[in-house]
């Protein structure tokens, strides 16, 4: 059975906000009804996936 395609228009404000706020992707999904895989491909699409740090970035990030 095919589905609806998704706006992403109108789900992408609500997507930045979410991680902004610091919602897991699991606690997204479930408010905006969507799949964890979409909103994950999603935010690394819009260039919010999760990063890691360098140990480089993470001892120079002090101050003297």
């Amino acid at each position: 059975m095919a589905r609806e395609g998704l706006n992403w228009q109108e789900l992408d404000p609500k997507i930045r906000h979410y991680a902004r706020c610091g919602f897991s992707i699991k606690r997204q999904s479930r408010k905006l009804n969507i799949s964890e895989r979409a909103i994950y491909l999603r935010r690394n699409a819009l260039g919010i996936g999760r990063k890691k740090k360098h140990a480089a970035q993470e001892t120079s990030s002090h101050v003297m």
